[in-house]
This record gives C-alpha cells, structure tokens and sequence, in this order.
C-alpha cells in the first residue's frame, strides 16, 4: 500500500520566499557537501550508537526560529495575520495546527482545511544521515501528519517539461535534479495504529519520469501513536533507507538513483491524503505537536 505522490499538483509551480540560517552551533551547510561551525556533542541513539555519527543539527524549539523555518511550501495557502495559533511555539513544542476555523476564515483554501506546513529549505538540506524527530499528532478523519526530506534542487528550479534548469547549467544528470523525497513518517488519522515511511523516486513525476516508492512503506505498529509523543526516526545511507519507531526498527527499503542528492526537511499538518479527507467527526482542530528534530551525520 503506497501513498499517491504529493496531494498537490503544486509540485510544479513557482516557489514562495523562504528563510535563511539555522542552529547557532552549527552555521549554514548543505549537509554533505560543506562542514561549518563545532560539532553538537550528545550521545547518539540507539540505531547508530557506536557508528561514527555525531549531532550534526538540531532545533529544540525554545522558540519559533524565523531564520530557520519558513511558514509554507509554495503550494500552501499563505497563513493569514487573523489565524490564532495556526504555527506557534509554547513550552518547547512547535504546534502546526489546522482545522474548521482557519478553513471558515480563509479567503483563498476553495473550502478546504489550509494545509500546514513549515520547512529549512534556505536554511539547511542534507544528504544522509539519521533523522529523528519527536512528535505526537491528532486522530480523526482528514489527519495528515508528516516529518520528510525533498529535494533542495528540485524546489529552487521547478520544474519544466523536460529539463531542470540547475542540471543544465551544472552538467548534472537529469536524476539528481529529479523531485526525490524520503518520508520518515507519515500518518492517516483514520489509521493512528499505522507508520507509513517512503522513499521516492520522483514525487512530482517531472521530466517524463514516473515515481516510483517502496512497497513496504506500510507498517502496523500495535499502539496509538495519537495517545503520546514518540520518536519518528529514519537511517539514509548511500543503499538504503532504515525506518525506526522509538528506536526500533520497522523496515528498510534501497534507495533509488535520484536519492543522493541535497534535501531539506519539513514538518506538517496536511489534510486529507489517501485515506479520506475531514467529515463530521473530524476534530475542530487538528495538529501535528513537534517537541523536537535533530540530524545525525558521520
């Protein structure tokens, strides 16, 4: 059971303004490609406890950091100065809310829920790594919570029928310009006993290629994962891709030819997704709570 590529077809349309440098330690990177600043000590956890990695980034969310996430994708709808608490921070714990109130006030979401989202796009990407964040998100139809990679290369030159405008001018292949994605999670509220984690070829199907994911992204877990906080966490190498629960291992899928290339993260409240969208019994409003994210890297 796979999860359709990116709900909007938006993959393919301008990109809207995003922010710039990231967690004082650290200092700007692409990650893989330029080291800059000390390293972050703290011990690793389990899934690569005495494998050579070190913190190499993280956001605790003692606040909202403008410099390092950005408020919407550009296929979101832009959040509205008279939304109360639609992305906030409170007590160490980002809120992305949405739900019936924001959809009633909106003045461009058609009648849908505004979908919630905010990414490190012009603040930090990364290539491999162990991705980890702790999370806990709402139950109810419609729910769509999400912790992924996209592609760096991809966002910053949408794309066009046939070539990618970044590949051109570098001589790179068309496959690492293509629009990879990894999901380290992904939930349906309607199915809050299940993980979804998926590494794709080509989400948008740009270019004449068609995406392709794993098969295996579906994975029952026994528990709740609405009823508390849990660690969401995902091991890319140049092979594979590892999904862990709470650090334990769920499943492992290769990775494709378009995998290794810069991608930077987002977390998200969408709505709907492949199971259903809200109804009647849909909360008023849902949220996707992030505690915290940290990037691991050797």
């Amino acid at each position: 059971m796979g999860r359709p590529p990116l709900k909007v077809a938006a993959l393919v349309f301008a990109f809207a303004a995003l922010s710039a440098p990231a967690f004082a330690s650290v200092g700007e990177t692409v990650a893989g490609e330029r080291t800059t600043g000390p390293r972050l000590a703290a011990r690793a956890p389990g899934p690569i406890a005495g494998k050579g990695y070190h913190l190499a980034w993280r956001d605790e969310f003692k606040s909202f950091r403008t410099k390092v996430w950005t408020r919407r994708i550009w296929y979101d709808d832009r959040p509205q100065k008279n939304w109360d608490k639609f992305q906030f921070v409170h007590k160490g714990v980002l809120h992305l809310r949405t739900g019936r109130s924001y959809a009633n006030t909106c003045t461009t979401c058609s009648g849908e829920w505004p979908i919630n989202t905010v990414t490190t796009l012009k603040s930090h990407a990364f290539r491999q790594g162990y991705f980890e964040a702790k999370m806990r998100w709402t139950k109810g139809a419609g729910a769509w919570p999400g912790f992924w990679l996209y592609s760096k290369r991809h966002a910053k030159n949408p794309a066009w029928p046939n070539i990618n405008p970044y590949c051109a001018n570098k001589g790179l292949p068309t496959d690492l310009c293509l629009s990879a994605e990894i999901d380290t999670f992904e939930g349906q509220g309607t199915e809050p006993h299940v993980f979804y984690g998926t590494v794709h070829r080509n989400s948008s199907g740009d270019y004449g290629v068609v995406d392709d994911q794993n098969p295996n992204n579906y994975h029952p877990v026994g528990k709740d994962l609405t009823a508390h906080f849990h660690r969401y966490g995902a091991l890319w190498t140049d092979s594979q891709i590892t999904w862990y629960l709470d650090g334990k291992k769920l499943m492992s899928a290769p990775t494709y030819s378009s995998t290794n290339q810069p991608m930077f993260l987002l977390l998200q409240m969408w709505v709907g997704g492949w199971t259903t969208d809200p109804n009647s019994s849909t909360p008023d409003v849902i949220q996707t709570q992030v505690d915290w994210v940290r990037v691991w890297r050797k």
